[in-house]
């Protein structure tokens, strides 16, 4: 592999890493925001809500960002090689 192609391929690699992590944390956050407001107002419709709605896509986007991390391991050098 090239120089130029891997420096653009761990330039790819970083920004869907950043992306997938910014998606499961918001994911995450919303779910458990939405799920403390519930309890905190006794809605316990928005505690079900919000289990049902956004765990899975929670958990899906943690599995992704595992991923992208995981494949990023390999493109991008690390301190153990310097």
């Amino acid at each position: 592999m090239s120089s130029t192609a891997l420096t653009r391929a761990q330039a790819a690699c970083r920004a869907a890493f950043t992306l997938t992590l910014l998606i499961f944390l918001a994911l995450a956050s919303v779910l458990v925001g939405v799920q403390i407001l519930g309890l905190v107002l006794v809605q316990p419709g928005w505690i079900s809500w919000a289990s049902d709605a956004l765990f899975t896509p929670s958990i899906g986007a943690a599995v992704l960002f595992g991923l992208v991390a995981f494949v990023s391991g390999y493109l991008n050098p690390g301190a153990s090689e310097e």
